[in-house]
């Protein structure tokens, strides 16, 4: 995938939910059928992207808070991003 084509997908998932962004297996290598070493690349570039626009960033198997309750990214979850300081 392009970096442009990232922005694009991100900006897609931020306008769903802008508090939590989640990205699945189904997603990225299924989907997408991005290989295991595409899928690295993707999730780094868009961790870097979520960071640089406020985001906490977890990967599976992670625990975080949402909505003051504790979760756990899952095992069909690739990542999950928090949006910091949500009101």
């Amino acid at each position: 995938m392009t970096m442009q084509e990232i922005t694009q997908y991100l900006d897609n998932k931020i306008n769903d939910d802008e508090n939590i962004v989640k990205i699945t297996f189904y997603e990225v290598r299924i989907k997408f059928n991005l290989s295991e070493e595409q899928t690295q690349e993707f999730l780094r570039l868009c961790k870097t992207r979520l960071e640089n626009l406020g985001y906490q960033v977890y990967f599976t198997g992670a625990k975080y808070q949402y909505e003051e309750q504790n979760k756990v990214v899952q095992t069909n979850e690739l990542m999950v991003a928090i949006k910091e300081n949500i009101n």
